[in-house]
Protein backbone atom coordinates (compact mmCIF):
# COMPACT_ATOMS: atom_id res chain seq x y z
CA UNK A 1 0.00 0.00 0.00
CA UNK A 2 2.36 2.72 -1.28
CA UNK A 3 -0.19 5.48 0.27
CA UNK A 4 -0.29 3.83 3.80
CA UNK A 5 -0.06 6.04 6.85
CA UNK A 6 0.64 9.32 4.45
CA UNK A 7 -1.54 12.64 4.00
CA UNK A 8 -3.62 12.93 1.29
CA UNK A 9 -4.92 16.32 0.54
CA UNK A 10 -7.67 17.53 -2.19
CA UNK A 11 -9.39 21.15 -3.15
CA UNK A 12 -12.53 21.66 -1.07
CA UNK A 13 -14.46 21.39 -4.45
CA UNK A 14 -13.13 17.95 -5.49
CA UNK A 15 -14.64 16.48 -2.08
CA UNK A 16 -18.36 14.80 -2.45
CA UNK A 17 -20.29 17.33 -0.49
CA UNK A 18 -20.98 15.91 3.34
CA UNK A 19 -24.41 13.81 4.35
CA UNK A 20 -26.96 15.86 5.77
CA UNK A 21 -25.78 15.51 9.22
CA UNK A 22 -21.75 15.64 8.78
CA UNK A 23 -19.90 18.44 7.79
CA UNK A 24 -16.19 19.31 7.16
CA UNK A 25 -13.69 20.13 10.12
CA UNK A 26 -12.93 23.41 8.64
CA UNK A 27 -16.29 24.57 8.10
CA UNK A 28 -16.40 25.05 11.95
CA UNK A 29 -14.32 27.95 11.57
CA UNK A 30 -16.07 31.33 12.32
CA UNK A 31 -18.98 29.94 13.42
CA UNK A 32 -21.03 31.63 17.14
CA UNK A 33 -21.44 29.18 19.68
CA UNK A 34 -24.37 29.71 22.33
CA UNK A 35 -25.90 27.54 24.89
CA UNK A 36 -29.05 26.04 24.40
CA UNK A 37 -30.62 29.02 26.32
CA UNK A 38 -29.12 31.43 23.96
CA UNK A 39 -26.17 32.35 25.98
CA UNK A 40 -23.36 33.52 23.75
CA UNK A 41 -20.35 31.67 24.69
CA UNK A 42 -18.05 32.26 21.71
CA UNK A 43 -16.45 31.91 17.88
CA UNK A 44 -14.90 28.73 16.96
CA UNK A 45 -11.28 29.48 16.30
CA UNK A 46 -10.55 26.21 15.11
CA UNK A 47 -10.67 22.24 16.07
CA UNK A 48 -8.64 20.48 17.90
CA UNK A 49 -7.44 16.67 17.20
CA UNK A 50 -6.94 15.10 20.41
CA UNK A 51 -6.49 11.76 19.21
CA UNK A 52 -10.14 10.88 21.02
CA UNK A 53 -12.91 13.40 20.78
CA UNK A 54 -11.97 16.91 19.21
CA UNK A 55 -12.12 19.85 20.93
CA UNK A 56 -13.62 23.58 19.45
CA UNK A 57 -11.27 26.09 19.95
CA UNK A 58 -13.60 29.26 21.31
CA UNK A 59 -12.17 32.59 21.32
CA UNK A 60 -14.67 33.74 24.24
CA UNK A 61 -16.97 36.68 23.98
CA UNK A 62 -15.69 39.19 26.40
CA UNK A 63 -12.71 37.76 26.48
CA UNK A 64 -10.24 36.08 28.54
CA UNK A 65 -8.73 32.31 28.29
CA UNK A 66 -9.78 30.47 25.27
CA UNK A 67 -12.45 27.55 26.17
CA UNK A 68 -12.04 23.80 24.54
CA UNK A 69 -15.73 22.40 23.68
CA UNK A 70 -16.05 18.45 23.28
CA UNK A 71 -17.00 18.07 19.90
CA UNK A 72 -19.79 15.30 20.70
CA UNK A 73 -23.72 15.37 19.89
CA UNK A 74 -24.14 15.52 23.14
CA UNK A 75 -22.71 18.54 24.18
CA UNK A 76 -23.23 19.73 20.58
CA UNK A 77 -26.53 19.30 19.35
CA UNK A 78 -27.13 21.53 16.66
CA UNK A 79 -24.29 22.76 14.42
CA UNK A 80 -25.54 24.26 11.32
CA UNK A 81 -22.95 25.29 9.15
CA UNK A 82 -24.90 27.89 6.78
CA UNK A 83 -26.47 29.76 9.97
CA UNK A 84 -22.44 29.44 11.26
CA UNK A 85 -23.95 28.94 14.39
CA UNK A 86 -23.54 25.63 17.21
CA UNK A 87 -25.95 25.20 20.25
CA UNK A 88 -24.11 23.36 22.77
CA UNK A 89 -25.65 21.98 25.99
CA UNK A 90 -22.44 21.92 28.19
CA UNK A 91 -22.19 19.59 31.57
CA UNK A 92 -21.96 21.56 34.96
CA UNK A 93 -18.76 23.29 35.31
CA UNK A 94 -17.55 22.58 31.66
CA UNK A 95 -17.56 26.15 30.68
CA UNK A 96 -15.81 27.81 33.73
CA UNK A 97 -12.69 24.67 33.27
CA UNK A 98 -10.51 27.72 32.05
CA UNK A 99 -10.97 30.14 34.67
CA UNK A 100 -8.29 30.92 37.18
Amino acid sequence: MPLAGREIFALHEDVAPPAEDEFAVEDLAACRVVTKEGRPVGLVRGVWDTGGTPLLVLDPDGGGNEIYIPLSRSICPVIDIEAKRIVIDPPDGLLDLNEI
